[in-house]
C-alpha cells in the first residue's frame, strides 16, 4: 500500500453550520494525525452587494453587515474553542464570496488541503452556485468536503 498523505497546513473553512461543524472535526482529525497548522477561515459576505437589490425594501444594509460581522466573529470563537489547547491554529475573516475567497487564501497560506462542509448557512449563497464544487474546481490542493446524512442536515 503506498504512503498516506500528510498535510501540513490545513484550511478549514467554517461558517457556523452542522456540515462545517463537520468539517472542523475532520479539520482536527487531521490536524493531530498529521501535527499540521490549522487555518481557520470564515467569509463575511458583503451584505450591501446583496441589499442592494432589495432597494426600497427597508432594509437597513449598514445594520446587515453589522450583523453578519456579528456572526462571523461568533462563529470563529466557537471554532477557536473547539480546537485542543495544543492544536497550533490561525485565525483568518475575509470579505466577499465563500468560494472564490476559500481559493484565494488556499494560494496565499500556502495550504496543502482545504476542508469545508458539503452545505453552509444562507439560502442566498446557493443562488450562486456550490462552494464546496467552486473550491474542487479551483483550489489546485486537496480539498475535503464534510457531508452530513441527509436526517441530520440543517440546511434544506
Amino acid at each position: 500500500m503506498p504512503d498516506r498523505p500528510t498535510f501540513r497546513r490545513v484550511l478549514v473553512a467554517v461558517d457556523g453550520s452542522r456540515h462545517s461543524d463537520l468539517a472542523l472535526a475532520m479539520a482536527i482529525a487531521i490536524g493531530e494525525r498529521d501535527h499540521s497548522r490549522l487555518t481557520i477561515l470564515t467569509v463575511i459576505p458583503n451584505v450591501g452587494e446583496s441589499a442592494g437589490l432589495a432597494y426600497g425594501s427597508g432594509l437597513d444594509p449598514v445594520a446587515l453587515q453589522a450583523d453578519a460581522d456579528r456572526s462571523a466573529e461568533k462563529t470563529m470563537r466557537a471554532a477557536l474553542d473547539a480546537v485542543p489547547d495544543d492544536q497550533p491554529v490561525d485565525s483568518v475573516q475575509r470579505r466577499g464570496h465563500a468560494g472564490p475567497e476559500i481559493v484565494a487564501q488556499v494560494k496565499e497560506g500556502d495550504h496543502d488541503a482545504a476542508i469545508l462542509g458539503a452545505r453552509g448557512l444562507g439560502r442566498i449563497g446557493s443562488m450562486f452556485g456550490s462552494v464546496s464544487q467552486y473550491v474542487l474546481h479551483h483550489a489546485g490542493v486537496a480539498v475535503f468536503v464534510g457531508h452530513l446524512p441527509d436526517a441530520a442536515d440543517d440546511s434544506a
